[in-house]
């Protein structure tokens, strides 16, 4: 058995969404040491940073009404068999297409997490990251919904074009995901420890109330 993160590290200065898309709410976290070891005889820190922070786990809650929040999801949903798609590395806003998914062979069962690497992974921190990230074409997500999955996971930030105006404000892919009942994982990495394949997934979200996504620990279990 191997045990694979896939959840980004979340420090000062990372990645975030309000930086790329001028959207204050959802900045970069704020992590503060407000006592040490040698100073105080004890060390810690207080930090301040949106849902949307690192790897995260994200309900419909997020853009639908009356939708079970991060800390009403069961157990049970965040231990999953995984299905996981490797496709050809993917450039600057380029499309996800529905030909790629269905030629790659893997079998995606009804339940599971589906987790999908572009290699995008590894533009995290880079310039760019969230508005020149791949997305899903329309036909692709009706492809992943039809597999009735339980969570979508990618190596993107953004499952819709960001850069196009009506996406940006409508977020369709994302809409009739969360509309299926199923949930987002995203974005996560390490995409060159694994293969195209079967596993196990554990996500551990925090356990806040009333929210619609939190940061969380992701790990396959090979």
């Amino acid at each position: 058995m191997r045990l694979i993160e896939i959840s980004g590290l979340i420090e000062n200065g990372m990645w975030n969404y309000g930086d790329e898309l001028k959207e204050e709410i959802f900045s970069g976290p704020k992590i503060i040491e407000v006592s040490n070891i040698k100073k105080d005889g004890f060390s810690a820190h207080r930090f301040e940073m949106s849902i949307l922070t690192g790897t995260y786990l994200e309900t419909g809650a997020h853009i639908l009404e009356n939708v079970k929040t991060v800390d009403q999801v069961p157990v049970e949903e965040l231990f999953l068999e995984c299905s996981i798609i490797k496709l050809k590395e993917k450039i600057s806003g380029e499309h996800i297409k529905v030909e790629e998914l269905e030629k790659s062979g893997i079998e995606v069962k009804e339940g599971d997490c589906l987790i999908i690497y572009t290699g995008w992974y590894k533009m995290w921190n880079k310039n760019g990251f969230v508005l020149n990230s791949p997305h899903f074409e329309y036909s692709a997500m009706d492809w992943i919904i039809s597999k009735k999955v339980k969570i979508l996971a990618g190596d993107i930030p953004c499952y819709d074009d960001i850069r196009d105006p009506s996406d940006s404000k409508n977020l369709p892919n994302l809409r009739k995901l969360y509309l299926s009942g199923a949930m987002c994982l995203a974005p996560v990495i390490n995409g060159d420890k694994v293969e195209s394949g079967r596993s196990k997934i554990v996500i551990m979200p925090l356990r806040v109330k009333g929210v619609s996504a939190s940061p969380s620990r992701a790990v396959l279990i090979l």
